[in-house]
């Protein structure tokens, strides 16, 4: 039976839990994170023909940015760019192109839960915000439209201030029912490239980034 007085334990174990608010506080208040990767999918339907409009495979480059709530939450912020070109050429005649080129830009806010663990941290993001489609030629009309994403990966941590971030996101983005996309309007012609119907817009990406702790 240990004899030890209890003020004797609680002296004892005082150490321990200073130390381990200490490193909780020690912990990296922000990270950047440049990030480079490919998007895939991204198709719309369109309203007047038995086709669709599939947007190419391309890379993305972007950054996230993140802000420390607790030693497993973070805040996050989300850009993400990808150049790719819509084939518009299965269309019915009338179309201003065959091809548009499109770059589809995200701009998303969110957070992410990161998973206790060693060297590699399994993690969960959750983000909300805007799809900006940016059509060329430059008289096409820019789109906006809400969209949202949910991402897993993990966090590669060989050090306390530097690390890898490896992600697989899903991206949806809602469009309006039997919308006209890609106008250009004027005194001689109103033309859109393309007229869809769909409800949601799907996009899947796959990044690795470098991860800067401050």
């Amino acid at each position: 039976m240990d004899s030890r007085h209890p003020g004797s334990m609680a002296l004892l174990m005082l150490p321990a839990l200073f130390g381990s608010q200490a490193h909780a506080h020690e912990l990296p208040y922000f990270s950047v994170t440049p990030i480079g990767g490919y998007t895939f999918g991204g198709e719309f339907k369109d309203a007047a023909a038995t086709t669709a409009v599939e947007v190419d495979d391309a890379p993305h480059f972007g950054v996230i940015l993140n802000v420390r709530e607790s030693a497993n939450t973070q805040w996050e912020i989300l850009y993400s760019r990808q150049q790719s070109e819509a084939d518009t050429s299965a269309l019915p005649a009338g179309n201003p192109a065959d091809t548009v080129d499109l770059d589809v830009q995200y701009f998303h806010v969110g957070g992410t839960y990161v998973a206790d663990g060693g060297l590699a941290r399994p993690y969960l993001a959750a983000t909300v915000g805007a799809t900006r489609f940016d059509p060329d030629p430059l008289t096409f009309n820019s789109e906006n439209f809400f969209s949202f994403g949910i991402g897993v990966g993990f966090q590669l941590q060989p050090m306390d201030r530097l690390g890898l971030r490896l992600e697989s996101r899903v991206l949806g983005t809602f469009l309006r029912s039997d919308t006209d996309l890609f106008c250009r309007t004027g005194p001689e012609e109103n033309l859109c490239a393309i007229a869809t119907d769909s409800d949601t817009w799907w996009q899947w990406q796959t990044s690795l980034g470098l991860v800067f702790r401050f």
